[in-house]
């Protein structure tokens, strides 16, 4: 009997063409979902994503600034602090899927100007010191090459199928010497051959984390600072308890002790409780190196 309650699964046309064996090698971190689509399946893809985050937040009301879970001390300590060494300022920066830009409130008086590069126009609202520009669907972004001093992507790429040619265009629109910060999911974010989860999109996933600093590398990038972080756990105390965990340095302390601990027991697809018990997530600080 069909469940009314239950949601609608309408997956992407690839994945309607897969079996849970045949996405083995992508479960098992080895290659990367959506990395290897065509330029229609990249459009499909780009068309489920959207606007999806943004009526999710929409549905949640955390549209508006200030309505968003605080992440300033993590983003700080683990991003924004290594970004200005040696430096004055951020420069021209760029934030790709920054959505209504909450993720610049601990560095705005750094950043020269703002462009931020988003699919959903609900965010959209240009003023003196941001100019926002709408997301191509296939990654490619409408700048000059070493445009920008710095590239800010918060928890965005594992919304975007082919990761290797948006890195390279991360790539191309910094200066040398510029700075490029990734903070992103390191596990599946569930299986993709069944109904998502609710909160989740349609297609995002996370990134193993091997292959992830692969095509970092690959691309060109030398990492600066690697950070693990957000211990499960900790997250459902969060998300249950309205707690701003990463806006503590007691919480982001206690949750980097935590993943210190369980580092070993990553993996990338997670079945199990015990197999949850560990890293989620990492915070990485790029540089592209001022000679080539």
């Amino acid at each position: 009997m069909n469940d009314s309650k239950s949601p609608v699964f309408h997956p992407h046309s690839r994945l309607r063409q897969q079996t849970p064996e045949l996405l083995e090698e992508y479960y098992a971190g080895r290659k990367l979902w959506g990395d290897d689509f065509s330029l229609d399946e990249i459009r499909e893809w780009y068309q489920m994503e959207e606007n999806a985050c943004f009526e999710i937040y929409e549905e949640r009301g955390q549209v508006e600034k200030g309505k968003m879970p605080n992440n300033d001390y993590l983003h700080w300590h683990y991003g924004y602090q290594t970004a200005l060494a040696g430096r004055e300022t951020l420069g021209i920066t760029l934030g790709l899927g920054s959505g209504n830009g909450e993720e610049f409130r601990p560095v705005r008086k750094y950043i020269k100007h703002l462009h931020i590069v988003e699919s959903a126009e609900g965010y959209f609202k240009n003023d003196a010191e941001t100019t926002y520009a709408k997301a191509q669907a296939d990654g490619t972004l409408l700048f000059e090459n070493e445009f920008f001093d710095t590239s800010v992507n918060i928890a965005v790429l594992h919304h975007i199928p082919n990761l290797s040619h948006v890195m390279r265009e991360l790539y191309r629109v910094l200066k040398r010497g510029g700075i490029c910060l990734v903070k992103e999911p390191i596990t599946t974010l569930g299986p993709w051959h069944r109904a998502r989860k609710p909160g989740l999109a349609p297609c995002e996933r996370g990134f193993p984390r091997e292959l992830l600093e692969e095509i970092v590398r690959r691309t060109g990038f030398e990492i600066v600072r690697r950070t693990y972080f957000e211990f499960p756990p900790l997250r459902h105390v969060r998300d249950r308890g309205g707690i701003d965990t990463y806006n503590s340095a007691f919480w982001t302390g206690l949750d980097r002790l935590c993943c210190l601990a369980t580092g070993w027991n990553y993996r990338y697809h997670r079945t199990t409780f015990f197999q949850k018990l560990a890293p989620s997530y990492v915070f990485l600080v790029l540089r592209k190196p001022k000679t080539e």
